[in-house]
């Protein structure tokens, strides 16, 4: 069974430790998503209202970005503590892990809404639209 296991920031650990519980048999994917609207949304505002004269603050993005992701992908697999893949994707999140998982049996990932209800304001825009559009089986945990 092939298990994908969506990354986000600050609730990646409920999903690892979720999967760490399941059966030796799984081949299981850790998956990460970095969001480049963050350096457009940068970008535009520079170029917009700042004009287009010194140094683009977007650029500051990458050099901070690249390793962060790197440090939650290697404390994921340390946490895990078992073989696994690492898959990383840039772009539209929601879409992006929609798409990751086309070949997984089964999606988690992590309510990351208001956490005092349960319901459909647990949900974050993200996860709504994956748990809408998953093609597979989601495994929906609690963060902490």
């Amino acid at each position: 069974m092939k298990v994908t296991v969506w990354l986000a920031e600050g609730t990646w650990r409920a999903c690892v430790d979720a999967v760490s519980t399941l059966g030796p048999e799984l081949e299981i994917t850790l998956l990460h998503v970095a969001d480049d609207d963050v350096g457009d949304a940068m970008r535009f505002a520079y170029h917009g209202l700042l004009s287009r004269h010194g140094h683009d603050p977007a650029d500051t993005v990458d050099p901070v970005a690249v390793p962060a992701e790197r440090a939650l992908l290697d404390d994921a697999k340390a946490r895990l503590g078992r073989e696994c893949a690492v898959r990383v994707r840039h772009g539209h999140v929601e879409r992006e892990v929609v798409a990751a998982c086309a070949d997984a049996d089964v999606l988690v990932c992590a309510r990351d809404g208001e956490r005092g209800h349960a319901g459909p304001k647990s949900l974050g825009h993200h996860t709504r639209f994956v748990v809408d559009h998953a093609p597979c089986a989601v495994l929906l945990v609690w963060p902490g």
